[in-house]
Formats: structure tokens, C-alpha cells, sequence
């Protein structure tokens, strides 16, 4: 009897840990028009090349200025796109040409990251889902963060597939990059 009790007391332990390995990464989004940031995209569209780490996109009406990843330390990520495990970093989008109703936009945003043997590991249909509508300026840029939480398997590369749209028209950017971890 008194090993039934504790293989019940364990049971919460047990599904609480199995939640936890299941996390391997984490999104997040956001705009921003007033950090770090914005002295990157400066640098970078000084540049001769404004769309870096190999990020691939197709635009339907709408532009892409600058594409790069930067490390959540401010950093540009270096163009092999090799990152430390466990480190954060962020795709940055300066984005023009939104349609936009009384200066708002409503964006939408998602993301999903697939690791080299193609096993998805986090979908996120749309990470702006309880966002209300934003300036047209900042709807100009788009951060959409990263981080892989599993550190003790890496694969040979990791693939992040990204969209982001215009809820009230018929525009959006669709992309991808890839990236390596290293320990």
C-alpha cells in the first residue's frame, strides 16, 4: 500500500517533467521602434548587404528593406548563422508598404522550427493572435525570437519557417533560415 501511495504522489512529478522535456524552444514576437534594434537595421541598411543569414523570402505586397539575425546581447549573428546552445537571438524585419486603416495595422505573425531530421519541433499559427491593431511605424519592424531550450540533443541544423501578414489585407512575407547550434 505504501508504494502505491508514493508511485501516486510521483505521478504529478512524473507528467510535470514530461511537460518540461517537451519544451524545446520558444517564440515570442514583437515590434519595436525605440531599442537596440534600430541602431542594427541602421547599420545594416548602411551596408552593402541588407538581407543577411541567408534568410529566404517571397513579399506579396508588401517590402522587405532588412532581414538579419541578431543575438538577444545586440550582436549581428555571424553569416554561418552558428549559434551557442542555449542562447537567444532574433530575426529582425524592417518591413514598408503596409496597408493601413486610420494609421493601424493588424498584423499577424508565425512561426515553426524543424530540426534536421524534419520532426517539428514548435508551431506557433499566429503569435500576434490577442494583438490589437499598431501604428503603421511600427509595424515597419518585426522581431521574432528564438531559443532552442533543449541543449543536451543538437542536430545537424535547425530550420525556422516564418510569415507575417496583414489581417486586413492581402499582404504578407513568407520565409525561412537556418541555423547550427554549437556547445
Amino acid at each position: 500500500m505504501k508504494n502505491q501511495l508514493e508511485s501516486i504522489h510521483l505521478l504529478p512529478i512524473i507528467a510535470l517533467l514530461g511537460i518540461f522535456s517537451l519544451t524545446a524552444c520558444e517564440f515570442n514576437v514583437s515590434t519595436s521602434s525605440g531599442n537596440t534594434t534600430l541602431s542594427q537595421i541602421e547599420t545594416v541598411q548602411k551596408s552593402a548587404e541588407k538581407i543577411r543569414n541567408q534568410i529566404q523570402f517571397e513579399e506579396k505586397g508588401v517590402k522587405v528593406e532588412a532581414a538579419f539575425l541578431m543575438l538577444d546581447n545586440g550582436d549581428l549573428v555571424p553569416e554561418n548563422n552558428t549559434i551557442k546552445a542555449g542562447e537567444k537571438f532574433k530575426l529582425i524585419l524592417k518591413l514598408s508598404g503596409w496597408q493601413a486603416t486610420n494609421g493601424m495595422v493588424q498584423l499577424g505573425a508565425g512561426e515553426q522550427l524543424t530540426n534536421s531530421n524534419q520532426a517539428v519541433m514548435m508551431y506557433e499559427e499566429d503569435l500576434f493572435a490577442n494583438a490589437g491593431a499598431i501604428s503603421e511605424e511600427d509595424a515597419q519592424y518585426i522581431t521574432l525570437d528564438m531559443e532552442v531550450l533543449n541543449t543536451q540533443t543538437l542536430y545537424d541544423f535547425y530550420q525556422t519557417d516564418f510569415r507575417v501578414w496583414n489581417k486586413n489585407g492581402n499582404q504578407q512575407v513568407d520565409g525561412s533560415y537556418r541555423f547550427k547550434l554549437e556547445k
